[in-house]
C-alpha cells in the first residue's frame, strides 16, 4: 500500500497547490483577508502532503519493498541503512521528489514565521511557489512517477545502488546541492513578487536576504561536497574537471555569490533593485538549465541522473513557462522599479558593482564554454571538445581581478588610494618571488593564483584590524571576514594542487618500489577483501620517508559488486594538513601487476578547508541578523502584522 498511499499523497499535494494559486490570486484581486487567511493553512498541507509522500518512499526501501520500481532498480536487502536512505534521492525520480518537497516544506516554514509585516508580498510570493510546485508535481506524476509499481512480476532482489553513488558523499552531497537549488527558488518567487506588487523597498530586500544567503551557503556546500566526492571516490585523483553537470551547479553558485552582494545594497541602500531582481530570476533559471543538462541525457557524464529525452522535453517545457514567464513580467514591470542612483566613481558601491559585473561574466564564460559543444553538435557541424584550458584561461584572470576588487572595498575608509596601491604591488612583487624561488619559470596561473591569495588575506588581516580598533565589530563583518578568508583559503588549496602536484603512473606488483618527491612508495602484498556488496583485492603500499623509514601503509582496492559485476577503484588517501598522499589502484595488467597512480598532492585539503569558512561565515550573517527589522516596528505597535479588513462587493 506504501506506492498507492504515496501516489494520492502526490495527487492531494497537487490539488492543494492548485488552490493555494487562485485562492491567493482571487483574495488579492478581491482584497478580501478572509480568502486570504486559507493561504497559510493550505501552503502547510501541501507541505505535509508531500511530507508523508517522501515519506512513504522512504519507508519502501528500508522495508525493501522491490514492488515499487524505484526502490527494486536502486537499492537491495543488502545495502546498508543509511545507503538506502540515501537512496530515495540518488536517482531522477526520488531526487525530484526530494526537491519538490523541500521547496514545499521551506515555503511552510516563512509561512510560520510571523515577523514579516509586508503579508501581501508573501501571499504573492507563496502563489508563485504554488504554480511551481503544481509545475513539478505535474511532471513527476506524468513522466517521472516514484511509486510506479512491478505489478505483476515483483523481483525478490533488487538491482542494488550504483557501486559509485555508495559513499558518504551520496548523503550530503545532493540533499546540500537541491536545498540550494531551493533557495534559488524562493528568491525567484520573491522576485516575482516584487514585481507582481510592482515595489521592491528595504522591508522587501530584507525578507529576500537571509534566503539568498542560505541558498548561497547550502550551493557552495553543494559543490564542495559534490568536488570532495570526486576526489576521494572516483579514484581519478582530481578534484574539478570543468565537467559539463559539475558546470551546471558552479554556474548558478557564481550568480548566486553576484546575488549575495546585489541584495545587500538592495537592502541596506534600496539601490540595483532591478539587478537584484534579475540575478534572482537568472540563479533559478540556470538551476533549472542544469537540471534539464543533468536528466535530458544530452550530456553523458558519471554525474547524470537520467538519460530520458521525455523528461527531458518535460523539464525543457516546465523552463520554458517559468522562465518565460518571469522574463515577461519582469519587460512589464521593471519600468515601475527603475529608478536614476548617483554613484560616486570611488566608492563601495563602485567597487561592489564591479564585483558583481566580473561574477556574471565568469558565469557566462562557463555557460558558454559548457554550452557551446552541445549547440555545435547539435546543428550537425561536427564535434567539438571544450576542456579545461580553456575554463582556466578565463575564469583563473576572472577570479584574480574580482579578489583585487574583495580586498580594495573593505579598505577604501580606512587607508589612502596610495597605500592600497603600494600594498597590492608589494604582494605582486611577492607572488612573483615565490613563482621564481619555486623553478616554475614564467607560470602565469602560479602567479595568478600566489598574488591573489597574499592581497587578499593581507587586505583582510588590515580590515580586521580596522574594525578592532575601531570597535565596529559584527556579527555581519565577521561572517563576511570569514567566507572572504574561506576563499584566499580555497585559492591556495587550488593553486598549490595544481601547480605542484606530483604524479607517476606505473606497472606495480608486490615487492616493487617507487620514488617520488620526499617518499619512497612499497606495494607491500595484495589482501583479499569481501563485503556484502563488494569481493575486492586491497594493495598495502608502505610509505618510506629518504631515510627509509617506515611512515604508515594506505590501502587502495579494486573492488567488483556482486550484484552487477562492476568495477571501481577505490583510492587510499592519507590525508594531511599540508599535502595528501594518493593511491589508486586500477587494471590487472598481469598475475600480479597492476597499474597503480601515485599522487602528491599538496595542500589539497585546504579547497575544501575554505569552502567550509565560506559556509560558516554565510551562517554567521544569517545568524547574526536576528529578528527582522519589520519585527521591532511590530513590537513598537504591540500589533502583529495583519491583512486590511476590506469587505468583498
Amino acid at each position: 500500500m506504501l506506492a498507492e498511499i504515496g501516489h494520492i499523497l502526490l495527487i492531494i499535494s497537487s490539488a492543494l497547490a492548485l488552490n493555494l494559486c487562485w485562492v491567493a490570486v482571487i483574495g488579492l484581486h478581491k482584497n478580501n483577508s478572509y480568502i486570504l487567511s486559507f493561504v497559510k493553512p493550505l501552503s502547510l498541507l501541501q507541505a505535509l502532503g508531500l511530507l508523508a509522500a517522501i515519506g512513504c518512499l522512504t519507508a519502501g526501501f528500508l522495508l525493501n519493498d522491490f514492488s515499487i520500481s524505484y526502490v527494486a532498480n536502486h537499492s537491495n536487502t543488502e545495502l546498508a541503512w543509511y545507503f538506502r536512505m540515501a537512496a530515495v534521492w540518488g536517482s531522477h525520480e526520488g531526487s525530484m521528489l526530494l526537491w519538490v518537497t523541500l521547496i514545499s516544506v521551506w515555503a511552510a516554514i516563512i509561512m510560520l514565521n510571523p515577523n514579516y509585516q509586508d503579508q501581501y508580498f508573501m501571499v504573492r510570493m507563496q502563489a508563485i511557489l504554488a504554480a511551481m510546485i503544481l509545475g513539478f508535481n505535474l511532471f513527476l506524476l506524468f513522466t517521472s512517477n516514484p511509486f510506479a509499481r512491478n505489478l505483476p512480476h515483483i523481483p525478490i532482489e533488487g538491482r542494488n545502488l550504483n557501486p559509485i553513488l555508495q559513499d558518504i558523499g551520496l548523503i550530503l552531497h545532493p540533499p546540500l546541492l537541491f536545498l540550494g537549488y531551493v533557495g534559488l527558488a524562493i528568491c525567484f518567487a520573491g522576485a516575482l513578487a516584487a514585481l507582481w506588487g510592482g515595489k521592491l523597498e528595504k522591508l522587501q530586500a530584507s525578507y529576500l536576504r537571509p534566503w539568498v544567503l542560505l541558498a548561497w551557503v547550502f550551493l557552495t556546500g553543494g559543490n564542495a561536497f559534490g568536488s570532495w566526492w570526486a576526489y576521494n571516490e572516483l579514484g581519478w585523483g582530481g578534484w574539478w574537471f570543468w565537467d559539463p553537470v559539475e558546470n551546471a551547479s558552479f554556474i548558478p553558485w557564481l550568480v548566486a555569490t553576484a546575488l549575495v552582494h546585489s541584495i545587500w545594497l538592495t537592502s541596506k541602500h534600496a539601490e540595483l533593485k532591478l539587478t537584484s531582481i534579475f540575478l534572482c530570476l537568472t540563479a533559478f533559471s540556470l538551476s533549472l538549465l542544469g537540471t534539464f543538462l543533468v536528466r535530458s541525457g544530452i550530456v553523458q557524464s558519471v554525474h547524470a541522473f537520467a538519460s530520458d529525452p521525455t523528461r527531458g522535453m518535460s523539464i525543457l517545457v516546465l523552463l520554458l513557462v517559468f522562465v518565460g514567464s518571469a522574463l515577461l513580467m519582469f519587460a512589464l514591470r521593471a519600468q515601475q522599479l527603475s529608478q536614476l542612483s548617483v554613484i560616486t566613481l570611488y566608492s563601495k558601491m563602485t567597487g561592489i558593482m564591479i564585483a558583481i559585473a566580473i561574477l556574471v561574466v565568469a558565469a557566462l564564460s562557463v555557460l558558454l564554454g559548457t554550452f557551446y559543444p552541445l549547440l555545435y553538435e547539435l546543428l550537425e557541424l561536427g564535434t567539438l571538445s571544450v576542456g579545461a584550458p580553456y575554463f582556466n584561461s578565463i575564469f583563473v584572470p576572472l577570479t584574480f581581478l574580482c579578489v583585487i576588487v574583495m580586498g580594495w572595498v573593505p579598505l577604501m575608509a580606512s587607508l589612502s588610494k596610495k597605500m592600497l596601491t603600494l600594498a597590492l604591488l608589494a604582494c605582486w612583487f611577492v607572488a612573483l618571488a615565490i613563482m621564481l624561488v619555486s623553478n616554475q619559470g614564467a607560470n602565469l596561473m602560479l602567479w595568478f593564483g600566489a598574488a591573489s591569495a597574499l592581497w587578499l588575506v593581507l587586505s583582510l588581516s588590515i580590515y580586521l584590524c580596522c574594525l578592532v580598533k575601531h570597535q565596529r565589530v559584527s556579527a555581519a563583518k565577521i561572517g563576511m571576514l570569514i567566507a572572504h578568508f574561506g576563499v584566499a583559503i580555497s585559492i591556495i588549496g587550488a593553486t598549490g594542487i595544481s601547480n605542484y602536484e606530483q604524479e607517476a603512473l606505473l606497472r606495480m606488483a608486490p615487492g616493487q618500489g617507487k620514488p617520488l618527491g620526499d617518499y619512497i612508495f612499497v606495494y607491500r602484498a595484495n589482501v583479499p577483501v569481501e563485503t556484502a556488496s563488494y569481493e575486492g583485492i586491497q594493495a598495502q603500499i608502505e610509505v618510506l620517508d629518504q631515510q627509509e623509514q617506515s611512515l604508515g601503509f594506505i590501502y587502495p582496492e579494486r573492488q567488483t559488486f556482486k550484484t552487477n559485476g562492476m568495477e571501481v577503484s577505490q583510492a587510499g588517501i592519507n590525508h594531511g594538513l599540508f599535502k595528501d598522499l594518493y593511491v589508486s589502484k586500477g587494471v590487472q595488467l598481469s598475475d600480479t601487476e597492476y597499474l597503480i597512480r601515485i599522487t602528491i598532492k599538496p595542500l589539497a585539503m585546504w579547497i575544501w578547508a575554505g569552502a567550509l569558512l565560506m559556509m560558516l561565515g554565510g551562517l554567521i550573517v544569517v545568524a547574526g541578523r536576528g529578528r527582522a527589522p519589520s519585527l521591532a516596528k511590530s513590537h513598537a505597535t504591540n500589533k502583529r502584522p495583519s491583512y486590511p479588513e476590506v469587505v468583498t462587493q
